[in-house]
């Protein structure tokens, strides 16, 4: 069967948890022995193959590159988004890569940069139709959606949001990563003739495991803590940093990732923990990493690491980095916010808390208690094992 894979990123480009799921569905396809194409937002108009897949890199015509969406003004992202969702450049050009491909089923992602018309586009070609949700890019522009401003909503986010429903319409089936999501879009009426289903974000576990598996920890004195993900203040960097002020004993915390709130956050922690250096070979209480490959976190990171905290401040639709972790035998604590709690169960690969004084609690909790953490590896890895990549894409195609 061929298949046409639509979303905004795709490597070497990345931003976060959907552009891993993206690449590792298209792994998975082809593992499978599908006929794969991929349309993306390029810096040019392209076509390369790269692994085998056929790629078309799609430049957006307007105001400017989606890619530098996040280092943009907002008020010019206003102008950004109105354009893109009406856009009848960048839909003639994902129209003639269809009529070029011909496939029997198109799986669309985040569509931001290639235009809200692609949905209209696949249902006047009649290609069979499967949409998967990552974020609330359809219910808010900035893709992000706390419980305040889902009932306090602007005119022009209900505009939006009215827009994005008519355009989306119902495909032939949509995947949610988690409950969560699938209850919220479901609160605002949106494809109400689709078939729905939840499958959680793919990893490619077996790799994974038997990557690590051959590894042997890192011996350290210190309990290692890992924030793996965007340096943003909603992603609850500040709430980590400020909760570990309070927590005594052996620990180390290792910030991997880039953003806005890098500064910041460094000097946040050399203020509060006068003993951190700021690179990334040492320094005995904080360390920031910047970004890192796959390979590296394989190298540097997983091997040594005694937990993950995910202490995001909005209502995430699901947690690729707490998957990863359990697939690496880590266990996770995240924030009581969106999708999160459905990826731990508490005390057996992870654990929850609700607020910042708990947050600190846990914290000292587990520095004390390291030997339990250890004892959660085989929970974690067992359940890590249900978001393999190919039992996903056998669940997909049976849609």
């Amino acid at each position: 069967m061929k298949i046409a894979v639509i979303h905004s990123i795709y490597k070497p480009e990345s931003r976060g948890g959907a552009e891993i799921a993206v690449g590792n569905i298209v792994d998975g396809l082809k593992a499978k022995g599908e006929d794969v194409c991929v349309i993306c937002v390029g810096r040019k108009n392209e076509v390369s193959i790269a692994d085998g897949v056929k790629i078309y890199r799609i430049k957006p015509f307007n105001v400017f590159n989606f890619l530098d969406i996040n280092s943009q003004p907002v008020w010019l992202r206003f102008f950004w988004h109105i354009w893109d969702m009406f856009n009848d450049v960048q839909a003639w050009r994902v129209y003639q890569a269809l009529k070029k491909e011909n496939p029997d089923l198109v799986l669309t992602h985040n569509l931001k940069g290639l235009g809200y018309y692609i949905p209209w586009l696949i249902k006047i070609l009649k290609i069979k139709h499967i949409h998967t949700v990552h974020d609330m890019q359809l219910l808010h522009p900035s893709g992000l959606l706390d419980d305040k401003s889902a009932k306090q909503s602007s005119l022009a986010v209900v505009v939006y949001r009215w827009f994005c429903r008519s355009l989306f319409g119902s495909p032939d089936a949509v995947v949610f990563p988690s409950r969560y999501i699938e209850g919220v879009y479901s609160s605002f009426g949106f494809f109400k003739n689709s078939k729905k289903t939840v499958l959680g974000n793919p990893i490619k576990f077996s790799i994974i495991n038997s990557q690590f598996s051959n590894k042997i920890k890192i011996p350290d004195s210190k309990f290692q803590i890992l924030f793996l993900g965007q340096l943003e203040a909603y992603k609850g960097i500040f709430d980590l940093l400020e909760a570990l002020k309070g927590v005594n004993g052996p620990w180390a915390l290792n910030v991997v990732g880039d953003g806005k709130a890098l500064l910041e956050a460094k000097i946040l922690a050399q203020k509060a923990f006068p003993d951190v250096v700021g690179g990334a070979i040492s320094g005995p209480r904080v360390r920031f990493w910047g970004r890192l490959s796959p390979r590296e976190l394989e190298e540097k990171i997983w091997p040594q690491i005694d937990v993950l905290v995910n202490p995001s401040r909005v209502t995430e639709s699901f947690g690729m980095v707490v998957v990863e972790a359990q697939a690496h035998g880590i266990p996770a604590l995240v924030s009581n916010r969106g999708a999160l709690p459905e990826l731990v169960r508490e005390g057996e690969t992870g654990w929850i808390f609700h607020g910042q004084q708990e947050l600190a609690q846990k914290l000292q909790w587990l520095v004390n208690n390291q030997d339990k953490v250890l004892d959660l590896r085989p929970a974690c890895l067992n359940q890590a094992r249900q978001y393999d990549v190919l039992t996903y894409i056998s669940n997909l195609l049976a849609l």
